[in-house]
């Protein structure tokens, strides 16, 4: 059994995230920490209870962070719709459950020393500042941690802005104390996540699922699908959840040893990450990062997990319609 915990700014991304781990039997999820990103860190919270009680999922739900480390939030609630979970009409109904009174620094920090060593796997789907903070209290802490399997920065080009992918620019302080923590870090960027792409063709696949469950999915997807475009359907990278299609289907994905360098000036360049692959000649690797996917299988085995989740449950699902 594979002991995990995820740590996420839950938007739609992360949701689908959460519904691959939350279909392996071999996954024992062990909390879940929310923290600023996407949204607000309420809002944050608010979308995984929902998410997590969408996908029957009982982990406990913690709150996180609400600032990164050394800025101001930088939310992008203007493209992911209302509250980070953009829809075209249905939405998740509104969570009966509430998160834990314990914070998540407080949770993570228990569960990691309660640990045995190399035995948790953290997923991390939004800004590492939850865990830089546990780890600049607990250094020793380290140890406990099998490795963490990140969606974030990029080997190429940004997306927040032309250097930067959103994740690392929204705290690029976290995620440089992350890799200077010595953790094994294995990071799921930008070149990889545009290698595994949901199409309109996905989102008609699950509309034909039929129901209020797959249909309050399929309007989530189609959102996302417009979020450029705003009209017209287009292909997306799929970019949390190729992350944690990795902790499932390791043998769908190809991963390389890098140096891997965070910038934190105040200048353009803020948040992007430099990945030296020319190890041990030129650097000394710090992290794994995944180059290759086998995007069409990664994406099918995605699907076919969100067509389970669409299914029927028993007694009515209340989907809320905007």
């Amino acid at each position: 059994m594979r002991k995990v915990w995820m740590d996420c700014d839950t938007g739609f991304d992360d949701l689908l995230a959460l519904l691959v781990i939350a279909g392996d039997p071999k996954i024992k999820l062990l909390g879940i920490s929310t923290v600023v990103g996407n949204t607000t860190l309420d809002s944050t919270t608010a979308n995984t209870l929902a998410a997590a009680e969408f996908l029957a999922v009982d982990a406990p739900v913690y709150r996180g962070a609400a600032k990164p480390l050394a800025q101001e939030p930088q939310t992008i609630e203007h493209l992911l719709g209302g509250a980070g979970m953009g829809t075209m009409g249905r939405r998740f109904p509104a969570p009966t459950r509430r998160a834990a009174a314990e914070n998540a620094i407080q949770a993570l920090l228990s569960a990691l020393g309660e640990a045995d060593p190399r035995s948790v796997t953290i997923l991390a789907t939004g800004p590492l500042t939850n865990l830089a903070i546990v780890l600049l209290l607990r250094p020793d802490l380290c140890s406990a941690i099998e490795s963490v399997v990140m969606m974030g920065g990029s080997a190429t080009s940004g997306n927040h802005t032309s250097a930067a992918e959103f994740n690392t620019f929204a705290d690029p302080e976290a995620m440089d104390t992350v890799l200077r923590s010595g953790v094994e870090l294995k990071m799921f960027g930008l070149n990889l996540t545009r290698q595994v792409l949901i199409t309109p063709e996905h989102e008609q696949a699950v509309r034909a699922v039929g129901g209020e469950r797959a249909l309050t999915l399929a309007d989530h997807i189609g959102f996302y699908l417009r979020m450029v475009d705003k009209v017209t359907p287009k292909p997306m990278a799929l970019h949390d959840p190729s992350a944690a299609a990795y902790l499932r289907w390791p043998e769908l994905f190809t991963l390389e040893p890098a140096r891997i360098d965070v910038e934190m000036s105040r200048t353009v360049g803020r948040g992007a990450t430099f990945c030296e692959f020319r190890v041990p000649r030129k650097a000394t690797a710090n992290a794994l990062v995944a180059t290759s996917a086998q995007g069409l299988e990664v994406m099918s085995r995605v699907l076919a997990e969100i067509r389970k989740q669409a299914g029927p449950r028993v007694g009515p699902l209340e989907a809320g319609v905007s």
